[in-house]
């Protein structure tokens, strides 16, 4: 998996915690009042606020009534045992102002994430602080491999999808201690909102340190540009505080094998699209070769060859890369070659090829006149059988009618069967 460290982004949420002294009205002359100071000092009474990593947010916690002290104090969450707030570089009280005590945070930290209390003799007002923020966002890779392939006469390296191994991407988010059960995180991008069926989406935490992982897996790897690109990790600890991170699940060049071998008749247009999938996208125009020969453009993007006038005849077009489609309108006979399309991004290159036969707009005929000329032949035979058979019957007719006529001038009755050759035979002796 590939790995990118990104700036560490944090967010401050400040929610009004259910405690009695929050019943009150925000002119209750016995709790202090609370709110937030922007940098227009401009005075925000909000459940909500964010803040992003190393900015600076203002908390003013003033006195109901005048002369009364006020102090600040601090308990990491669930646990209800309150201190008073000790100042780092990062956080500063001022209590300098009469009637008024300020919480000053600078640089948000984790270890500021708990509950903050302002109170004097009688009452208080507390507020939960959520620190929280993306580490991590981890992006990932398709993986191809290479088959050895013969296409005419041409053999060349092919990539082919490795569908056991599938691209894993991840965000590591945090928050402050004890602060997880107040997230949730959301996924998109891709094909995930529609098709989850192909994603697997994994969890786990560490609730004490506040570290949470979540993957998104794509368990059916395939050829359809839409799975690979960017995807989002949303994480949100409240309604409406939310930060976001990028993922990429890329993929080297792959081009999508269809038939090595195109039969196509002469006379008629021929289209040939190298479909590529791949991220990053494609930016470069595909390169073709004929034969191994590469087919340049002129000065008018006209593709050609040595030997073979395309003048007007062939063209490139585009599909979803420059150039990834090459047309033949018409085709002709001297058009059969073996056509190869090569493409490139930062992360790898592949090779797609076809053997183009061009078939003569005849051909088809040649059986059918092959059948007919088998047809004629037996008829010819037949006939010929049938008059030797026929010129034979006769002659034997012929013969037989002699031997009678020759048979009566002598005084001899035939009858041509057993009982007339006794006769006969009686008659000579």
């Amino acid at each position: 998996m590939k790995m990118r460290f990104g700036s560490v982004l944090l967010a401050v949420v400040l929610v009004p915690s259910l405690t009695v002294a929050q019943d009150l009205a925000a002119n209750d002359p016995v709790s202090p009042d609370m709110f937030i100071l922007d940098a227009n000092g401009n005075h925000k009474r909000t459940e909500h606020v964010a803040l992003t990593f190393n900015s600076h947010i203002t908390l003013i916690c003033r006195s109901a009534t005048k002369g009364e002290s006020l102090q600040w104090q601090f308990s990491v969450f669930d646990a209800r045992d309150f201190k008073p707030v000790v100042p780092s570089a990062s956080l500063t009280v001022d209590d300098t102002k009469r009637d008024d005590i300020a919480l000053r945070i600078t640089k948000v930290r984790f270890s500021m994430a708990g509950t903050y209390q302002c109170s004097n003799k009688l009452a208080s007002r507390q507020i939960n602080i959520h620190v929280y923020g993306i580490l991590k966002a981890i992006s990932s890779a398709a993986q191809l491999t290479l088959k050895r392939e013969a296409v005419g006469h041409l053999q060349f390296n092919a990539s082919v999808l490795n569908t056991t191994v599938h691209p894993t991407v991840a965000c590591q988010f945090r928050v402050g201690r004890y602060g997880i059960k107040y997230t949730s995180i959301r996924w998109k991008g891709g094909l995930f909102e529609t098709h989850r069926n192909l994603y697997e989406l994994t969890y786990s935490a560490d609730e004490v340190n506040g570290y949470i992982w979540s993957n998104l897996t794509i368990i059916r790897p395939s050829a359809d540009p839409d799975l690979y690109g960017k995807y989002t990790c949303q994480f949100n600890v409240v309604s409406g505080s939310i930060e976001s991170a990028e993922v990429e699940i890329s993929i080297p060049p792959l081009i999508k094998r269809p038939d090595h071998v195109v039969g196509h008749y002469s006379g008629s247009e021929f289209v040939h699209t190298c479909e590529v999938v791949a991220y990053p996208p494609i930016t470069a125009p595909v390169s073709w070769t004929r034969d191994e020969e590469p087919i340049l453009t002129n000065a008018v993007d006209e593709p050609y060859v040595s030997r073979i006038d395309w003048s007007g005849r062939v063209r490139f077009e585009t599909v979803r890369v420059p150039n990834d489609r090459i047309v033949f309108d018409p085709v002709m006979p001297e058009d059969r070659a073996v056509y190869t399309c090569f493409v490139r991004n930062t992360i790898g290159n592949a090779t797609g090829a076809i053997f183009l036969r061009v078939k003569d707009r005849w051909s088809v005929f040649w059986p059918l006149i092959g059948i007919v000329l088998e047809v004629i032949v037996m008829i010819v035979v037949i006939f010929l059988y049938e008059m030797k058979r026929r010129a034979q019957k006769k002659r034997e007719s012929e013969h037989n009618a002699d031997f009678d006529a020759t048979a009566k001038s002598s005084g001899i009755r035939y009858d041509g069967d057993a009982a007339g050759d006794d006769m006969l035979l009686r008659q000579r002796i």
